[in-house]
């Protein structure tokens, strides 16, 4: 039986792998027919710069077409960044966005030889770097190389790319070094750090991501597991979980839900890989399980039995470790259920989606999500590497600690101390606290005063050091102090009085380090100064939030890896170095809020993200700017607000200064959201997305998944505007174009919006980075759409409004014949129908209208009498 069932496959395999050719080699020409017509931009590019490989086909119901990636490239050699994504219908190219260099370039350097290892492995030791990686099953295999053009300066410098794990860290690179000296051209941290606490003094946007493949411990992998040969039969199993659309535990409770699986999807349940069936969080599309020591490996996964009854207790009030089993068994859940759910949306095999096993239907397989909950590498936040397709998507989920005053300084001599009770922060690198065994030493100040550099040896042996947290990076005082004997160290604020989470990474820490305030610092360097030695234990009973229970900020997680894998190439295409308004964190965000709205949700209701985790309540703000609306009155970041969004961190020590992903991606967010409500205002609505594929809530949600596959690599705003109109075109035709753009240019994103520069990094702390600060915002709508934004009267009978677009007022223009006795009401409506403003002037005395209280962005001002039913459309632009 097992012959067969691997005889059915290989045949399956072989027919589909031919039929690929085939297709590949029929779209090939169909592309180059394109590119040599008149029809797209490629008629003065050299012959040379419309050389392309197929890479990938991926059959799209949806848009009733076909969606081939292409590889730009030279020599036979791809050229990094430069690609396209063509919707073929009928041996037709229906649309075609690319990012291909079109200018021939000025040089074209470089060439292999037989120093690639050397070069490879001289970059990898620069980096601090594992030389191998490790498959799903922990077996080590040499790192890929490729050889790639990399565009600099006008010219093509050949390199070799691949990617590289640092060590300790778990940051993977993505690195392209000269095939001629082994300088670095490319670098780039895949690392998806959502940073849902930004309160780090030291922020640094790659937190931890462990290495992109696991290494299963015995007692794992190979037990817990039952061998099937039954083919396509699920295996019943059952689940305590919060279920979609409860948000969280503050939302509402848990759900016993039993085969939660949907089978076009999952066609063998949640725990088979086709070959192996097992008992514990493990399957095809997620493994989920512990990694509260930071070891990247799977240290605990709950086994459901032979019945797989995944029902564990949970209390939130209680310690975490009183519930980890119920917690890992929430993120098993919430990991396949989005994997079920934007499958049927168009996130399939074909697509890159993450399974071991793919059943024959195009992809890589052998890349299911890790889910690794309680990681031990830090607190407060939450990543996820997407991996290309082939290798396994990381989510890491962290603990978080509580919000408000927290205790992890207790005093125990002298007498005068122990009344004390200084709030504190913790380290994200070393030990938590939280978890492990008090550390209690006598307090002792450092030689030299800063720990900037090495620390007398052995003059701290069993103290817990007290140092200014001024003067270099957190990890490093820490890290010479520790050198020094130290068995704890107390940093405290060099000022304010409010401590702050200590940013930073360095696997070989191995004590605790927290932050206290400046007073409390202040007053310890004083005694002791003076010979008065007290003695404290780090420890803490505060009770931690897990975020493996959370599930806007796993699917949030989740989303990172959709929106990865279905732009451009699906691997480095969505890279804020290339392209400042990389807009990940948005399509996070959106697919987080289109998972959890609840029956009965309307547009009024705004919504926060992450309020859980943060302590608040379900009405809270969450981690950013503002709450999710569509009423200005609460949400009225437009386009241009992405000018200046920039933060400061620092990149293997180097200070730099880059855009701020998580603000930019609100603002895309919010638009989507906006386009959301848009859509159910006239369409219908429905919290469940699966239920009704007509709905306004399942329409939008296809929309922005079909757009991803269209936008090119390293899209802006603008081209990720374009590609949502493009998908719309392909699968409605165009029913929904003037929706589309009202709402885009609500919100500025109209006709002439422009994203100018790209360039997302320069080096230095708080620089400039005069290209994030050239966005153009435009709330003009195409001409075509103008009369569909309201109904409008025909016969405006000769009155008009002017200016138009309107800064501080403007003007009611009547005609000299028309009746204007009585009192004429002026109503202001927003895009969403909300009245804004509405006063009763006499337009015998007055015709001048203030606008100084209206923000940027698109209106309508409706002007009624008894005589008179006039709407004009008008946009303020200050």
């Amino acid at each position: 039986m097992k012959k067969i069932r691997l005889s059915v496959k290989l045949l399956l395999f072989c027919s589909i792998f031919g039929a690929g050719i085939v297709s590949a080699q029929k779209y090939e020409q169909t592309i180059k027919d394109y590119v040599n017509s008149a029809q797209g931009s490629f008629q003065r590019v050299n012959p040379e710069l419309k050389v392309f490989k197929v890479i990938n086909v991926d059959p799209s119901k949806s848009l009733h077409g076909d969606v081939v990636g292409i590889q730009q490239t030279i020599n036979g050699i791809p050229v990094f960044g430069s690609s396209a994504n063509v919707l073929i219908r009928d041996g037709k190219v229906l649309n075609f966005a690319d990012t291909f260099i079109k200018n021939y370039p000025s040089a074209i350097k470089g060439k292999e030889s037989n120093r690639k290892d050397a070069l490879v492995a001289n970059t990898i030791q620069k980096l601090n770097g594992l030389s191998s990686v490790k498959n799903i099953d922990g077996k080590e295999s040499p790192i890929a190389v490729n050889a790639v053009y990399f565009a600099k300066g006008g010219e093509l410098i050949l390199g070799y790319q691949f990617y590289v794990e640092e060590k300790g860290t778990g940051n993977v690179w993505n690195t392209i070094v000269s095939t001629e000296d082994g300088t670095i051209l490319y670098q780039e941290n895949t690392t998806l750090s959502c940073s849902f606490h930004d309160e780090s003094f030291d922020h640094h946007a790659g937190s931890p991501l462990q290495n992109t493949q696991a290494v299963f411990p015995a007692n794992i992998a190979a037990a817990n597991l039952q061998n099937s040969a039954n083919l396509l039969v699920p295996d019943n199993a059952s689940y305590n979980v919060f279920a979609f659309p409860t948000e969280a535990p503050t939302f509402g409770a848990r759900t016993l839900l039993t085969n939660p699986w949907d089978l076009t999807a999952s066609p063998e349940g949640w725990h088979s890989d086709g070959t192996t069936h097992y008992t514990i969080t493990r399957g095809n599309n997620a493994f989920a399980y512990t990694d509260e020591a930071n070891l990247n490996t799977p240290q605990f996964s709950p086994d459901g039995g032979a019945s797989r009854t995944f029902d564990f207790p949970l209390d939130i009030t209680a310690a975490h470790t009183t519930y980890t089993s119920a917690a890992v068994t929430n993120l098993f859940y919430n990991a396949n259920k989005m994997h079920d759910v934007f499958y049927k949306f168009g996130f399939t095999e074909s697509a890159r989606n993450y399974q071991v096993n793919n059943f024959g239907n195009g992809g890589a397989g052998n890349d299911p999500v890790l889910a690794e909950s309680r990681d031990g590498s830090g607190l407060n936040n939450a990543n996820f590497n997407p991996g290309a397709d082939g290798t396994s998507g990381r989510m890491q989920m962290f603990l978080f600690s509580p919000a408000g005053n927290v205790r992890y300084l207790y005093y125990n001599s002298p007498s005068t101390y122990t009344a004390r009770a200084p709030i504190a922060t913790t380290a994200n690198f070393g030990p938590q606290i939280m978890g492990n065994p008090p550390v209690t030493g006598d307090l002792a100040l450092s030689t030299p005063a800063d720990a900037c550099t090495a620390v007398t040896a052995g003059s701290l042996t069993g103290k817990i050091a007290v140092v200014s947290a001024a003067g270099c990076n957190f990890s490093v005082k820490t890290k010479n102090l520790q050198n020094a004997g130290a068995v704890g160290v107390i940093q405290y604020h060099p000022s304010s009085n409010t401590p702050i989470g200590l940013g930073g990474t360095d696997a070989t820490i191995t004590i605790p380090t927290i932050m206290v305030g400046l007073s409390e610092g202040q007053f310890l360097v004083n005694d002791l100064t003076n010979g008065i030695v007290g003695n404290a234990t780090l420890k803490t009973t505060a009770v931690y939030k897990d975020a493996s229970l959370d599930n806007g900020v796993i699917s949030h997680e989740y989303g990172h890896g959709i929106s990865n894998r279905l732009t451009g190439t699906g691997s480095s295409c969505l890279s804020y170095i290339s392209s400042n308004e990389q807009m990940g964190e948005g399509w996070s965000d959106f697919f987080a809020l289109m998972m959890t709205t609840r029956p009965g949700d309307t547009s009024t209701m705004a919504r926060g993200v992450g309020t859980y985790v943060s302590g608040e309540s379900t009405t809270g703000l969450g981690i950013r700017p503002a709450k999710y609306s569509p009423d200005f009155a609460i949400n009225d970041y437009t386009y241009g607000r992405t000018n200046g969004m920039k933060i400061s961190t620092s990149i293997s020590g180097i200070p730099i200064t880059v855009p701020d992903v998580h603000s930019i991606g609100f603002i895309w967010a919010s638009m989507l959201w906006d386009l959301n409500w848009k859509y159910v205002d006239k369409y219908g609505y429905n919290s469940n997305v699966l239920a009704d594929p007509n709905s306004g809530s399942a329409r939008v949600l296809q929309l922005v998944m079909d757009a991803l596959k269209l936008q090119p690599c390293n899209p802006t705003f603008v081209q990720g505007r374009d590609a949502i109109l493009a998908a719309d075109q392909a699968s409605t035709g165009g029913q929904n174009k003037c929706m589309i753009w009202t709402t885009f240019a609500k919100r500025g994103l109209g006709v002439n919006a422009s994203a100018g520069a790209l360039n997302g990094l320069e080096f230095g702390a708080n620089q400039p980075l005069a290209d994030m600060s050239d966005q153009v915002e435009d709330f003009t709508i195409p001409a075509e759409c103008a009369t569909l934004a309201v109904k409008e009267i025909n016969d405006s009978k000769g009155i008009s409004i002017y200016p138009n677009p309107v800064r501080n007022e403007f003007t009611i223009k009547t005609p000299s014949d028309l009746k204007l006795s009585g009192i004429t009401t002026v109503s202001i409506f927003d895009f969403t129908g909300k009245l804004i403003s509405k006063e009763a002037i006499n337009l015998n005395k007055q015709n001048i209208i203030s606008a100084e209280k209206l923000i940027n962005g698109a209106y309508i001002v409706k002007v009624s009498n008894d005589s008179i039913d006039y709407s004009q459309k008008i946009i303020v632009s200050k």
